[in-house]
């Protein structure tokens, strides 16, 4: 699959709006991280905002044009949201995480099997349109992260690692990028915005 990493301006008919709303999550139970910055070694950053629609987080399907991710903690359970960008479509899942690792510095997750929510550019390339795996509102381009699709899986086994400090999740992208499957595969949810010289931070937001 290839990347599309200049964009035309494309509006959907949505009535979205976008959340400022940068706060600790109001649960000690279930906390809530958004991709709110990715930055080059050079300290330039690209910083975003999350959206929201009837009191519920989504996913839009090309504003912003860009990755996106969402980390869910759920007492001791890990589920990622991700929406990549490709210059066939656009792809959103989740998956459920394995906990390797948690403590001061580090939390460090394992993958394997991710549910297809939005788009379907797996499927379509191995000739199999008529599964096209689709959202509640995917007419309109946007996906609820409530919504957690089931339809359609595929399988992307490798371990993502973040450093911790404070309430921030750091992803060092020369890490995740050394990963041999994400390497050899040149594949994996993150690759699309990870290089060698990139970080992605991720900042808890409001629980809705």
């Amino acid at each position: 699959m290839i990347r599309l990493y200049i964009f035309p301006v494309i509006g959907l008919l949505c009535s979205c709006t976008v959340s400022a709303d940068i706060d600790k999550p109001k649960s000690n139970d279930i906390s809530l991280y958004y991709s709110f910055k990715t930055c080059e070694y050079s300290g330039e950053c690209e910083v975003s905002l999350p959206s929201s629609k009837l009191g519920e987080y989504i996913f839009r399907r090309l504003e912003p044009a860009h990755d996106e991710f969402y980390l869910k903690k759920d007492k001791n359970e890990y589920y990622i949201y991700y929406k990549n960008i490709y210059n066939e479509d656009v792809q959103v899942g989740w998956a459920k995480s394995k906990l390797i690792k948690s403590d001061n510095s580090n939390l460090i997750l394992n993958i394997n099997k991710i549910n297809l929510s939005l788009g379907g550019i797996d499927y379509l390339k191995n000739g199999y349109s008529n599964r096209e795996a689709k959202s509640n509102n995917y007419k309109l381009g946007f996906y609820n992260l409530s919504e957690n699709y089931e339809g359609s899986p595929y399988y992307q086994n490798q371990n993502i690692n973040f450093k911790k400090i404070n309430d921030i999740l750091i992803l060092d992208c020369k890490n995740y990028m050394n990963n041999s499957l994400v390497k050899d595969g040149l594949t994996g949810i993150f690759y699309g915005v990870c290089s060698d010289n990139k970080k992605v931070y991720f900042k808890v937001i409001e629980v809705k």
